[in-house]
């Protein structure tokens, strides 16, 4: 099962980012339009992004990655938690948001802010080793 973890996240991460990117450029899209605000698929995505830091966090205990090179130990990790808290903090800011444009925006750069994070991790993660 475990081996199958490891196989399934780094590409779940492309998955995660390429559906992150997208709703990104839906939000812009929805604030130039003046549409009204629902953030049902910004929720979405980042439910997407749940998902894979969960994977990755127990994939981090049961592989104990701790144990591994100082960016894959930390810094990955970190990202990762950072992408979430971005994204989280991002998106609850747009739905206390009056206006809709506005709204929009603010859930649009929480999840660029989210992406170029997990993007980060991601090439942390995929780097050889520094000799």
């Amino acid at each position: 099962m475990t081996e199958l973890l490891i196989r399934v996240h780094p590409w779940l991460g492309y998955l995660v980012s390429i559906v992150v990117l997208l709703v990104a450029m839906l939000a812009f899209s929805k604030a130039k339009q003046a549409a009204e605000f629902r953030s049902g698929p910004y929720a979405l995505a980042m439910v997407l992004l749940d998902i894979q830091v969960t994977l990755g966090i127990v994939l981090y205990a049961i592989g104990q990655y701790w144990n591994a090179r100082p960016e894959i130990a930390y810094v990955h990790p970190v990202l990762a938690v950072a992408a979430l808290g971005v994204g989280h903090a991002l998106l609850s800011r747009a739905k206390g948001t009056q206006m809709a444009v506005d709204a929009h925006r603010t859930a649009g750069r929480g999840l660029l802010l989210a992406l170029l994070l997990v993007l980060a991790s991601i090439g942390v993660a995929s780097a050889p080793a520094f000799l």
